[in-house]
């Protein structure tokens, strides 16, 4: 139940800040509200709706200040989890440029952001430290929202795709240092695009 309501949030269906129709939701879910309830308080606890007493939930608006919170805390962790890799990470060179490719012939928002994800946790599968690899995943979950906005222009998909080459030249020299620097670089792109996005200098 909470996949199916945290869908359709990051996607859009439930567009930020729009209110949550709980009877509508349950009814296209096929559940009960009472399940249904019970999913939304959760995903309250994690920051992807508000709740107000006489006004049900509603889904969190996207906001400047979270995408500065969070962006930098992710590509610090994904890049203590790329470290972690060792040597290992140079194995699945290849599958990172099968990857990359895919990101580079999408031709809409959803699948660029699929192989975007797909590749970041490719990059780091490696990792042995699994809670590091669980925050990780959370933080980005969190992004996703931002991620689909800026995937919606094609230049910035090819710039993402051409950060990843560089994330992958460097691994395939065995340059860990590099590839964790093109790797900020990456993420940070996403941070500065999201907030022109949301006006913000």
């Amino acid at each position: 139940m909470r996949e199916a309501v945290l869908e359709r949030i990051l996607d859009g269906q439930l567009p930020p800040g729009g209110q949550v129709n709980e009877t509508r939701l349950a009814e296209e879910l096929g559940v009960s509200r009472t399940p249904l309830r019970e999913a939304l308080l959760g995903l309250q606890a994690e920051g992807f709706v508000s709740s107000k007493a006489s006004r049900g939930f509603s889904v969190a608006p996207l906001s400047a200040r979270e995408v500065r919170e969070v962006y930098p805390i992710l590509w610090t962790l994904e890049g203590l989890a790329l470290r972690l890799c060792g040597p290992l990470t140079s194995s699945r060179v290849p599958e990172l440029e099968r990857i990359n490719r895919e990101l580079a012939e999408s031709r809409d928002p959803e699948g660029a952001l699929a192989s975007d994800t797909q590749f970041h946790r490719t990059l780091i599968s490696g990792c042995p430290n699994q809670r590091l690899l669980k925050t990780v995943g959370d933080l980005r979950l969190a992004i996703r929202r931002y991620a689909h906005l800026h995937m919606q222009d094609g230049s910035h998909v090819t710039t993402s795709t051409r950060q990843h080459d560089e994330i992958i030249s460097a691994l395939r020299s065995g340059n860990v240092d590099g590839a964790i620097e093109w790797l900020e670089k990456n993420t940070r792109f996403g941070m500065d695009v999201s907030l022109v996005r949301l006006g913000e200098p």
